[in-house]
């Protein structure tokens, strides 16, 4: 041990780089000169835990410290206990080189009040739960300045049921709801995301989820996938008190077409979305054996001709098409209409 101790701090760390991670911290025990040692070994790009059934806190806490020790950038965790949550030490919470933070099923983010994650680009929780709404605020709405991609996973029913997100840098958001069991109507995410560009939202538990803060001016794929009885639910989710919120930059948009008076949600975005040059109908359950519904109404057309159909709109496709009255007169209008489209693809369903 004496003659690798005289070792250049240079060869030393050419050494350390090729053990693995558990052995190269294990190295500080051995004398004063190896105790920080390890700490300047290269950095650790990425670290993916899959921990087990029986996994604790404690075991999280010592890997998550040798991934920051390591100067980690990349975090991925997914936690399968018995019945203990697994909640994250707190250095991870305002360490400064984290880029990609991803975490999924027992764990718990109780975020203390001075969290900064200056670097952090891209979230992902799934089925994460927050100790309280609290901590949803303070991590979402501040905690990730730079923040360009958030995905959240709602389908355990996980806590908080409301919470606001406030992201000025985010572009993608990706939010799925699909927890049945008690629906609970006050379940809300208002987001306030003034550079978005790609919006996905599936919720089939009639909650009314997702409430949009402010415009959007930068969007250009909207993936909805809402499963509400009434649609003004979604279109007031789309316009605050005080102004109309427009998708000026929006291009590809699919809607889902198999719950009550969804036509005039389509109404709506055609008139809020100038660019829209491809729209998509489909039903929201991909099962085999779910079919979409007939409208069961008369279908109003919107005042005027939308901009996006006379200048814009090039492939129109409606999946599961029942072909009843007034299906035939949306689908003869937007043939009519839009003078710009070089595809249509209309796939017959049999309704129930």
């Amino acid at each position: 041990m004496d003659m690798i101790s005289r070792l250049s701090d240079d060869l030393l760390l050419k050494i350390l780089s090729s053990l693995p991670t558990k052995d190269v911290v294990s190295t500080m025990l051995l004398s004063k000169r190896w105790k920080f040692l390890w700490t300047m070994s290269p950095v650790l790009e990425t670290l993916k835990l899959r921990l087990g059934w029986h996994s604790t806190t404690d075991d999280i806490t010592i890997w998550i410290k040798i991934a920051v020790a390591r100067r980690v950038r990349k975090l991925k965790i997914h936690c399968y206990t018995d019945d203990d949550d697994i909640f994250l030490p707190s250095c991870l919470y305002t360490y400064n080189n984290l880029e990609v933070l991803k975490l999924g099923n027992s764990v718990v983010l109780d975020v203390p009040e001075d969290v900064c994650l200056p670097s952090l680009k891209t979230l992902h929780l799934l089925c994460v739960e927050f100790r309280n709404e609290e901590s949803a605020r303070r991590l979402l709405s501040g905690g990730c300045p730079v923040l360009e991609e958030f995905v959240l996973d709602k389908s355990e029913n996980v806590s908080p049921p409301c919470f606001y997100l406030e992201a000025p840098s985010l572009q993608r958001l990706s939010i799925l709801d699909t927890y049945r069991e008690g629906n609970d109507s006050d379940v809300k995410v208002v987001i306030k995301t003034p550079s978005l560009r790609y919006l996905n939202v599936v919720d089939k538990c009639d909650s009314g989820l997702l409430f949009l803060s402010e415009n959007m001016p930068d969007m250009v794929v909207a993936n909805v996938s809402v499963v509400y009885k009434n649609p003004e639910m979604l279109m007031t989710s789309f316009t605050s008190i005080q102004h109309r919120v427009e998708f000026n930059q929006l291009v590809h948009l699919e809607l889902c077409s198999s719950v009550e008076k969804w036509c005039e949600l389509l109404n709506w975005m055609l008139e809020s979305s100038p660019k829209l040059k491809v729209l998509k109908l489909n039903k929201c359950k991909p099962h085999r054996f779910v079919y979409a519904k007939h409208i069961e109404y008369p279908w109003g057309k919107p005042s005027s001709v939308p901009e996006c159909l006379l200048l814009h709109l090039n492939t129109f496709g409606w999946n599961f098409y029942n072909g009843c009255r007034e299906e035939k007169k949306m689908v003869a209008y937007i043939l009519r209409h839009a003078k710009r489209l070089k595809s249509a693809k209309i796939s017959v369903g049999f309704g129930l």
